[in-house]
């Protein structure tokens, strides 16, 4: 008996870890070839498996998309939930959610693009729960600029909720211009994001002037000389 109860806490966990599998696998494919473009043989592919194998976790590609959403959606709010129960001033609980959640893009770009960009070939029941988790970020965010406000510390006149739609838009628009191997880290990117969102809410306070952060040495050298090469192309033509 407990041979046989160990035994279905492995095959439990060996299906769990290959459906997580699968769905890295789905990420990959369809950031490489767009959602309406991919097929469930591409993810089998990916994963290594015959396609029919595939439907022992999921029955349908619609039910990879969600599951990317869903995942998505844990993760976004534990960093939210993390930022909003840090015991320091609200300024920044704001400076650490706009890092956080910025640095957490950008080490899961590929992911993040589906988020932004595919959400609307989900259908039915799936399509009014992603509508409700977006209304559901709109609700958090605002929350997290109102304490700031609340505390005395946001911009005369602040509008809390366009302020919301900026922040939002900000870290959503971070894949369409990011990739990765680019001349800034991840890292110098989330601090430079969260110091210009917490300048933006905070203008005109001290408490929330926003220091630059240092770029670092490598990718300034990086920039420093991709900008050489570019001067000494434009001067031979």
């Amino acid at each position: 008996m407990a041979a046989r109860g160990k035994a279905r806490k492995r095959n439990g966990a060996e299906r769990r870890n290959r459906g997580s599998e699968v769905v890295d696998a789905a990420v990959a494919v369809f950031n490489e070839k767009g959602y309406t473009g991919a097929a469930i043989q591409d993810v089998a592919d990916r994963v290594g498996v015959l396609k029919g194998s595939l439907y022992h976790y999921i029955d349908s590609k619609e039910d990879l998309l969600a599951s990317i959403f869903e995942e998505s959606d844990e993760m976004s709010f534990a960093l939210m939930e993390e930022s909003r129960n840090l015991q320091a001033p609200a300024v920044e609980r704001l400076r650490q959610f706009a890092r956080n959640w910025s640095l957490w893009y950008l080490e899961n770009i590929e992911r993040t693009a589906i988020y932004v960009n595919e959400w609307k070939h989900l259908t039915g029941p799936r399509l009014k729960k992603v509508v409700q988790m977006r209304h559901e970020y709109e609700k958090r965010v605002t929350e997290i600029i109102d304490d700031v406000r609340k505390d005395g510390q946001a911009a005369p006149g602040l509008d809390v909720r366009y302020a919301c739609f900026f922040v939002l838009s900000a870290i959503n628009g971070l894949p369409t211009w990011y990739r990765r191997g680019g001349p800034d880290p991840p890292d110098y990117i989330a601090d430079a994001y969260a110091e210009l969102i917490v300048g933006l809410v905070c203008q005109g306070h001290d408490e929330g002037k926003p220091a630059a952060p240092a770029r670092p040495a490598k990718a300034a050298a990086k920039r420093k000389a991709k900008a050489k090469a570019k001067a000494k192309s434009g001067a031979r033509s």
